[in-house]
C-alpha cells in the first residue's frame, strides 16, 4: 500500500459517520473481497475483517505476540475477544471501504466458542423506524446466523484465518476515529443503498427476515460457508 485505506463506518441512528483510518504498515490484506487492518492500543492489537461476501464484520484482540486477550469491564458478561459487528457487506471504491453497522453483535469469549447476543431490539426498532432497509434486516438475519453456525461448528478461528492467520504483530499505533456529515458520503444513504442492493449479486435470505413485531428471527435457507 501506498497510502492509508479509510473505513467508512455508518450507524444510520448517528447523524454523521465514523472514519477509521489504516497507515499502510498497518493494512495486512486489501482486496475487492477482504479488508483486515491490525492497529495497537497500548500493548493490545485490535485486528479488524471486512468481508464483501457475508452480512458481518470481525474485530478480534491480541497482546504483541498474537496470543488472543480478552478486554471489556467487570461485570458477568462484559468481556469478549471477538467483537462480531452484524453489517452490510463491504463495499470498496479505491482506498476507502464503506459498510452500515446493522445494530446486532456477536461477542465471542477468547475460547472462540462462548458467546451472547446483544441488541437485538436496536435492530428491530431500526426496521420499525425506516432507518434500514428491509433487505438489510433479512441481510442482517443472514448474517447473524451464518456467524453463529460459525462459531457453533468451532471454525471461528479458521475462517479468519483464511484471510489472515493471527500471530505475532508489531503494527502501527491506533489513529483518532474521524467523523464526517452523511451527505459527505451519499453511497451510505438510503436511495444509494437501495440501488446497490438491487443492483449487486450479494447473498440474502429469502423471506423475512424480521417477525412482524419487529423481533429477530434467525431464517433458514442461508449459504453457510
Amino acid at each position: 500500500m501506498s497510502g492509508p485505506v479509510r473505513d467508512f463506518d455508518f450507524h444510520p441512528d448517528e447523524e454523521g459517520v465514523r472514519v477509521f483510518t489504516a497507515e499502510p504498515a498497518g493494512v495486512l490484506r486489501f482486496s475487492s473481497e477482504v479488508y483486515v487492518c491490525a492497529a495497537r492500543y497500548g500493548d493490545v492489537v485490535l485486528w479488524h475483517y471486512a468481508f464483501a461476501q457475508h452480512w458481518f464484520k470481525i474485530n478480534l484482540t491480541t497482546d504483541l505476540t498474537g496470543q488472543i486477550v480478552e478486554t471489556g469491564g467487570d461485570e458477568p458478561g462484559s468481556r469478549f475477544a471477538f467483537n462480531c459487528d452484524i453489517a452490510t457487506p463491504m463495499r470498496r471504491h479505491g482506498t476507502e471501504v464503506l459498510a452500515v453497522d446493522l445494530f446486532a453483535d456477536l461477542l465471542v469469549r477468547a475460547d472462540a466458542a462462548s458467546y451472547h447476543v446483544c441488541d437485538l431490539d436496536e435492530l428491530g426498532q431500526a426496521r420499525r423506524n425506516g432507518l434500514i432497509l428491509p433487505a438489510e434486516a433479512r441481510g442482517a438475519a443472514c448474517g447473524l446466523a451464518e456467524l453463529t453456525a460459525i462459531v457453533d461448528r468451532g471454525d471461528l478461528l479458521a475462517f479468519l484465518s483464511q484471510a489472515c492467520p493471527i500471530g505475532p504483530l508489531q503494527p502501527p499505533a491506533a489513529a483518532p476515529v474521524g467523523h464526517v456529515p452523511l451527505w459527505r458520503v451519499p453511497l451510505l444513504n438510503l436511495q444509494s443503498r437501495a440501488a446497490w442492493l438491487r443492483s449487486a449479486e450479494m447473498p440474502d435470505v429469502p423471506g423475512s427476515g424480521l417477525q412482524p413485531t419487529g423481533g429477530l428471527r434467525l431464517a433458514t435457507g442461508c449459504d453457510q460457508q
